[in-house]
């Protein structure tokens, strides 16, 4: 078989999912036989933005750092592009693969490097195919203007060895630490940006508290490139009535820390159940590693969770896809149903059974479906390789 060079442009170390997808499929990719892998950094959206080496063990973390570009004059047979803004521009050489996630429906100007749509974007440039993650998203690119033959779905994934259930005992010590025992927690892992809902998630949550005072609802940010924590103190001022703060005072808990991927992993053993009322997405990577956890998830249907969840182990809520007041009048969101997401939190808290159900068929789903090892197997089919 003949051996394949692979360019892969995108970022390192940073808490941006792209950067998160970009590691992991990475770090599958090194161990593939006839892979000649290279890698190059690309530039942050913003210079603010904070890398931290030290979200990877010391293995992954030397395989990633010691990943170089080709040398000039090599032959490169794919480019992979996987950052933000989308660049069409076709490598040098061998056929370009750029990731997209139209997590709106649409794929809008403002997020391509030369303001044009995707269809103008894409005119002439035959050499240039698309990734994307989820059915909704490959909906959204097509709609947007993308030839389907063009756009290959190709899902994230999880290491089944990092997120998975934990044992009584280690289970019983992180809650510990965390001063969780006695209490029921509700997750949810997002940058707390309108789109998370968590200005739902908060309103739900309300009235939750007001029924079962063990109730506890934990919120993870990404403090390290977003203004989390910021976001969420405007939800709670300007979008909570003073009866809704006051049934949660207390009863939230904010964590903004860009810790190891092995410490978040801690959160969902240590959670009751995931919640993600989400208004748009291009895949969700929380929502499956919750899963594969073995946790209940709780997440708006229509979008990109409904490739990955079944019945046996997520409770979705009914949403309404609208016109969302962005730039463009074609971008759409899923507006879930605040009574349908506060009865799912209601739900899972009160029926056991199904939360014992959830932590065995959740990651037994995963693992048949889900492993980043799957992902990359897709990707190289979209290559034409192997």
């Amino acid at each position: 078989m003949k051996r394949q060079s692979v360019l892969v442009q995108g970022w390192r170390f940073y808490e941006h999912s792209f950067s998160i997808v970009n590691q992991w499929q990475l770090l599958e990719l090194v161990k593939r036989p006839g892979i000649e892998l290279y890698f190059q950094d690309l530039p942050p959206v913003s210079s603010q933005w904070v890398a931290n080496p030290m979200l990877r063990q010391p293995e992954e973390r030397r395989l990633l750092q010691a990943l170089r570009p080709p040398m000039p004059g090599t032959g490169i047979d794919i480019v992979l592009r996987i950052a933000m803004p989308v660049c069409f521009d076709p490598a040098e050489t061998g056929r370009t693969y750029v990731l997209c996630n139209a997590d709106k429906g649409w794929l809008p100007k403002r997020t391509i490097t030369d303001g044009r749509s995707l269809r103008e974007s894409l005119r002439g440039r035959g050499t240039i195919s698309l990734v994307t993650p989820s059915q909704w998203s490959r909906w959204g690119l097509i709609r947007a203007g993308a030839e389907p033959s063009r756009v290959h779905l190709v899902p994230h994934g999880v290491d089944s060895r990092v997120f998975h259930p934990g044992q009584s005992e280690e289970r019983e010590d992180i809650r510990s630490r965390h001063n969780w025992n006695g209490r029921f927690v509700f997750l949810n892992i997002s940058a707390m940006s309108l789109n998370k809902g968590v200005d739902l998630l908060l309103k739900a949550f309300a009235r939750v508290a007001a029924r079962h005072r063990d109730a506890l609802l934990v919120l993870k940010g990404s403090d390290s490139i977003y203004p989390s924590k910021g976001w969420l103190n405007r939800r709670w001022k300007n979008q909570l009535s003073a009866e809704e703060r006051n049934a949660c005072s207390g009863r939230v808990v904010y964590i903004g820390w860009g810790g190891p991927f092995h410490q978040v992993a801690d959160l969902f053993r240590a959670a009751d159940a995931y919640v993600t009322p989400y208004r748009s997405e291009g895949f969700n990577m929380p929502a499956l590693e919750a899963a594969a956890s073995g946790l209940p998830l709780i997440c708006t249907e229509g979008g990109p969770t409904d490739d990955y969840t079944t019945p046996a182990f997520a409770r979705r809520i009914a949403a309404r896809l609208t016109p969302c007041t962005y730039d463009e009048p074609e971008e759409l969101i899923w507006e879930p149903n605040l009574d349908e997401l506060t009865q799912a939190m209601f739900d899972v808290l009160e029926n056991d059974a199904f939360r014992e159900r959830a932590r065995v068929l959740g990651p037994e789903h995963v693992r048949a479906n889900w492993t980043w090892q799957h992902a990359v197997d897709k990707l190289l089919a979209a290559f034409e390789v192997g």
